[in-house]
């Protein structure tokens, strides 16, 4: 409470014979000294009752009065739509609600934006009643407490949260906000969206989906909605709606339709006087992938099942935000999550939990970075360590050490291909021999949009299509004559280039749309990949300190696919367009034999 309303709440006491003026001056003094709000500080030196106070407030602003709260009376369902920390921040409970209006007690009726935040949520004026701070947090305390004893959520046992979750399209709430918002969910798992996107325009508010990489305008509402729009989802991610100055990060748990999804929920403010809000989808049941469903290439997944396999050394997968790179880490976890080795992983956030794996979410703002969980690991006797991300000096340094000790280490770093990784690790600092000693692998990634198997539509390339693809006479010329490295042919597995299986009048894909994929000519996307074995030839262009293109071409020269190789390969397949593969990859040059 600012000073001012201290000051207008004491002669609010004075004039109603609960405080002296005598000793206004030395309570002022204090409140401004030590931050306490003047009720508090009259309460403690005896001043006045708590009682007394509220009693005072409530006749001065002409509501009732309420000494106590009958606890057993106040419906759950109504408590619980104020986040508890909320509610005693504010020292405020909901305790009724009719047709007209929501009843509140509250200790402190000067507080209208608490106020205002309840008629927000509820949509109907707040009618209030005062009571003593004490018994409202008491009040509020019960009420959860109640909660808990009903088998609800704060227990903090995450099987029974799971059992106690109510499907939102089981629910009969009538409020419009809330069903207005819980349709925006079950619509995105409906429609396979990753991410929800709550954007307040000039006039009206714009919801997006991000649907297989893409978004499209899902829904619009009134602008004089937004304010209920924005409370209702901050309340579900426990987030303080009083709150609207600053970035906020939240979590959600619901289930829909059946399925149980975690919703990763951001706000931000922005210069339209309401926050912008984004929301991750993550489907539990579809984070977790098999090494076989990822879309590798024979070789490249024998190859890259033979790279976990090794009890040391560094693999490094790199591309873009929202390539798949954790759904990559976490499928090369579970195929050697086995009861001999000892895995630890350091994740921001750990969006899966997979039995048999100690997974740590890093928390840098208590001191709980990535570099200082993969020192702790260190002390673990792990035999497979995976961090979230190397994104400075000492995480790289410790990911080496570890590597050299006797310990594999995967990890994700930002580059645009798996060659750019290794000059990426030496601008940190990080010498070419122990880059040279430690790395073992890098794979670069992207998604493609996979073509809806129902309406797409065959046509006959151009030559300039098989040309960007690859595919040309010219290329397909020079891979004939390659000398593939060993290395790059794993457990006999042979080579088979892109453009093998290609006839003399090739046929590709392209989308049209159709019910199945909702008009969109895409369901689902599959990765492209590019896999850099770190051998002999590679190896000594690193220790050189060559640049990422000559480091490039020497793996492509000892059999390395490019992602534009793989693409094309899912091209030729049926699987996704030329489109889609020029946009995600850019073309290789590759000089000499």
């Amino acid at each position: 409470m600012q000073l001012a309303q201290q000051q207008f709440l004491a002669e609010v006491l004075i004039r109603r014979g609960v405080l002296d003026a005598a000793l206004l001056p030395g309570l002022i003094q204090s409140v401004q000294e030590r931050g306490l709000a003047l009720t508090e500080l009259m309460v403690a030196q005896d001043v006045a009752s708590e009682n007394q106070i509220a009693q005072a407030i409530a006749e001065e602003w002409g509501v009732a009065f309420v000494p106590s709260i009958d606890v057993d009376a106040v419906p759950l369902s109504l408590a619980e739509q104020i986040p508890i920390t909320y509610a005693k921040q504010h020292k405020l409970l909901v305790i009724g609600e009719n047709e007209t209006h929501v009843h509140c007690a509250v200790a402190d009726p000067l507080d209208t934006t608490a106020i205002d935040d309840v008629r927000t949520i509820f949509g109907k004026p707040v009618e209030i009643a005062v009571a003593p701070g004490q018994t409202v947090l008491d009040a509020i305390n019960r009420v959860w407490e109640r909660k808990e004893d009903a088998g609800g959520t704060l227990q903090g046992d995450a099987a029974l949260e799971e059992e106690q979750l109510v499907d939102i399209l089981d629910s009969d709430d009538d409020a419009p906000i809330i069903a207005w918002v819980n349709s925006l969910f079950s619509q995105a798992v409906r429609e396979r969206a990753s991410d929800i996107h709550i954007e307040p325009e000039e006039r009206d508010v714009v919801v997006r989906y991000r649907i297989d990489g893409e978004l499209y305008i899902a829904k619009r509402a009134s602008k004089q909605f937004m304010a209920a729009i924005l409370a209702r989802v901050k309340i579900m991610a426990q987030l303080n709606i009083a709150e609207k100055r600053l970035p906020q990060d939240g979590r959600i748990t619901l289930k829909i339709a059946g399925k149980n999804v975690d919703i990763r929920v951001s706000t931000i403010p922005t210069s339209r006087s309401y926050e912008r809000i984004v929301m991750r989808l993550l489907h539990k049941t579809s984070v977790l992938h098999g090494l076989e469903e990822l879309g590798f290439a024979s070789r490249e997944y024998a190859l890259m099942d033979e790279l976990i396999r090794r009890p040391d050394g560094i693999i490094l997968v790199t591309g873009p935000t929202g390539s798949g790179k954790t759904t990559t880490l976490y499928a090369c976890l579970n195929r050697i999550n086995e009861p001999s080795r000892n895995i630890l992983t350091a994740e921001d956030p750990v969006e899966y939990e997979i039995g048999g794996i100690h997974q740590v979410h890093v928390k840098p703002g208590i001191g709980l970075t990535f570099a200082n969980s993969l020192r702790a690991f260190l002390r673990q006797d792990p035999d497979v360590v995976m961090v979230g991300e190397i994104r400075d000096r000492e995480t790289a340094d410790i990911a080496i050490q570890a590597s050299l000790t006797g310990h594999l280490v995967l990890s994700t770093i930002h580059t645009n291909d798996a060659a750019g990784a290794v000059t990426r690790l030496v601008d940190m600092g990080i010498e070419p021999f122990l880059v040279r000693s430690s790395l073992i692998g890098i794979l670069a990634q992207r998604l493609v949009r996979l073509l809806c198997p129902a309406c797409k539509v065959p046509y006959e390339p151009s030559s300039y299509e098989l040309e960007q693809l690859g595919l040309d006479e010219t290329r397909s010329e020079w891979r004939d004559r390659r000398q593939l490295s060993s290395r790059y042919q794993p457990h006999g597995v042979p080579y088979e280039p892109p453009g093998a299986s290609l006839g003399s009048d090739p046929v590709f894909f392209r989308a049209k749309g159709c019910e199945e994929c909702m008009d969109k000519g895409f369901i689902g996307r599959k990765g492209i990949y590019e896999l850099l074995v770190i051998d002999d030839a590679v190896g000594g262009h690193i220790l050189q300190n060559a640049d990422a293109q000559t480091i490039k071409r020497a793996a492509l020269h000892e059999g390395m696919d490019s992602l534009r190789d793989d693409g094309a390969r899912k091209v030729i397949e049926g699987l996704t367009t030329v489109e889609e593969v020029l946009g995600a990859t850019q073309q290789d040059y590759i000089e000499g034999g």
